[in-house]
């Protein structure tokens, strides 16, 4: 068996060609290893938007069971406030509504305390005030 190592074409313009065509082919298959290769690198890009999606949805999830539990436990503790207070004061002040407002009333206080602790500003309406003009009548 013999081995080749070396040709010559016979027509002149045909190396030319051979070579072009080579060239071409190289190119090409350049080409489409890098599109491969761009393909992979979005491949992986969009699998990662999808785990850190998935993983903020689970962290989002977290954060909201654990504001439900503090919104509970400070539920539990206003009621609890509630309740001993009304039952507290139900020796001195046997009628409920009357505790009722005595327990609205400190809550206000509360709140006005709370407001003029920050920069806010709050607003009454006459109503909140028990707000009423007169006019003088005329004689």
């Amino acid at each position: 068996h013999g081995e080749i190592t070396h040709y010559e074409c016979a027509d002149k313009s045909t190396p030319e060609i051979l070579s072009q065509i080579i060239q071409e082919t190289t190119n090409r298959m350049n080409r489409l290893s890098q599109a491969e290769s761009e393909s992979e690198v979005n491949i992986f890009r969009t699998q990662s938007q999808v785990e850190q999606a998935r993983l903020q949805s689970g962290l989002l999830a977290i954060q909201h069971e654990q504001a439900e539990a503090e919104a509970q436990v400070a539920g539990k503790s206003e009621a609890d406030k509630v309740k001993a207070f009304l039952h507290g004061l139900e020796a001195e002040v046997p009628d409920l509504h009357d505790r009722i407002r005595m327990w609205e009333v400190l809550r206000k206080k509360d709140a006005l305390a709370t407001v003029a602790g920050g920069g806010a500003s709050l607003y009454f309406t006459p109503n909140d005030v028990n707000l009423s003009i007169e006019t003088p009548s005329k004689a």
